[in-house]
């Protein structure tokens, strides 16, 4: 007989690792429809440790991608590792690629978000460059 719990917190585990793959999946595919897909209308991102691009709103998140791609045409995300409690979701993130600057971009980090209705909701994200 399956254990209660666990059955009671599968679903939301299900949900935000279906909602962090499909995130990982957009930015691989560069789809910004896909990407404004994860997340709510209402949407609030911080970045503790950069107040100052804070992302508020759904036309913001699909602003920031859009330009991001035009930036860093060949973005790659590699999802490294998940971890899901009730609705709040930790991930770690690995982000590759070139700028058009010819710059390398390579940043790594986490964020922890939640979900309302399996989409993300509000997020923090704290992202740093790879210093070598």
């Amino acid at each position: 007989m399956p254990n209660t719990t666990e059955n009671t917190i599968a679903p939301a585990q299900d949900e935000m690792s279906t909602v962090l793959q499909r995130m990982s999946d957009a930015i691989n595919a560069h789809d910004v429809d896909a990407i404004a897909n994860c997340f709510t209308n209402d949407y609030k991102g911080e970045q503790p440790l950069h107040p100052e691009i804070a992302v508020i709103g759904l036309a913001q998140v699909r602003e920031n991608w859009t330009g991001l791609f035009v930036q860093v045409p060949d973005l790659r995300a590699t999802l490294v590792a998940a971890t899901i409690h009730d609705d709040f979701a930790w991930a770690e993130w690995h982000w590759q690629g070139t700028r058009t600057s010819g710059a390398a971009l390579n940043l790594r980090g986490v964020s922890v978000a939640g979900l309302r209705n399996g989409i993300m909701a509000w997020a923090r994200i704290y992202m740093e460059p790879i210093h070598n």
